[in-house]
């Protein structure tokens, strides 16, 4: 029996120092490629030499994390991503790789996700703070603007409850609660219509099965829909009737989106799902 169990033994340790060599390795190319962070020629040596880190040791935090910052200033953000996120799980409260994730998130006009990751660096990071502070303005981080798409993940963060509260008790350990919860609620203002019409212009199909995929993930609910109008006047009415109009035109936007969401979920999954229309204030 001793014989038997010897030989895994020996291979084991030889093993777990042959990983320790490697990350040994790996830190001393570390090592190597910071000393090279200032020499923009030099920026593909500086890649190889973190790649082969990774490599070498993948469960090393600082070398998953040193790759994803190269790759966001490549541009590269889906991998970045990728790899903050490694040296995230290897080390939770990494606030170095928060911040790298939250940025990047930002750059890919992410809010809600950006948000919620510089949330997890705020009490160690300023920088993560102040982009906490101007994400919160005026509720910024609810907004998509004409032309771009909020996406499953970021509409997650505003609609789930749990993530919801999270968020709400990072923001008081951040010492910001006094500047309110979050929003559970998506400003789309990527959501066009032709003045004094509540037909969809063309475009928004994107973001309606986004908007579908994203609510397929939580419990059943009340879907509230808010009024969508022009703010300027009627020509040639009194403001009066101009105010009713627009109010009008509001209610009917309002169940335009309702009715195409409803199509949505009953051809993606028959699923009670109550759609709400109604006017915002």
């Amino acid at each position: 029996m001793k014989n038997k169990l010897l030989l895994p033994l020996i291979l084991s340790l030889s093993q777990t120092l042959a990983a320790a060599e490697d990350c040994d390795y790996a830190a001393d190319l570390l090592y190597e490629a910071y000393s090279l962070r200032h020499q923009s020629h030099a920026f593909e040596r500086q890649k190889a030499l973190v790649e082969s880190a990774v490599e070498n040791c993948p469960e090393m935090p600082e070398a998953q994390n040193y790759y994803g910052s190269l790759l966001e200033k490549q541009g590269n953000y889906t991998q970045a991503i990728v790899h903050y996120k490694k040296a995230i799980a290897l080390r939770p409260d990494f606030s170095e790789a928060w911040y790298g994730l939250g940025e990047t998130y930002h750059k890919q006009g992410r809010f809600p996700l950006s948000l919620e990751a510089h949330l997890h660096a705020c009490q160690t990071d300023s920088d993560s703070k102040k982009r906490v502070k101007a994400l919160l303005e005026d509720n910024r981080y609810t907004v998509t603007e004409k032309g771009k798409i909020i996406d499953r993940e970021s509409l997650l963060v505003l609609y789930d409850k749990q993530r919801q509260k999270a968020i709400d008790q990072m923001l008081s350990d951040c010492d910001m609660g006094r500047l309110g919860r979050v929003n559970p609620a998506a400003v789309f203002r990527n959501f066009q219509f032709a003045p004094r019409k509540a037909d969809l212009e063309p475009g928004s199909e994107r973001q309606l099965e986004e908007i579908v995929a994203a609510l397929m993930n939580l419990p059943n609910r009340v879907i509230k829909i808010h009024g969508h109008t022009d703010t300027q006047p009627f020509k040639d009415a009194p403001l009066a009737d101009s105010d009713r109009l627009n109010l009008e035109l509001s209610e009917q936007r309002a169940d335009t989106i309702a009715r195409a969401l409803k199509i949505r979920f009953i051809l993606t999954m028959p699923k009670c799902v109550v759609l709400k229309a109604e006017i915002c204030c």
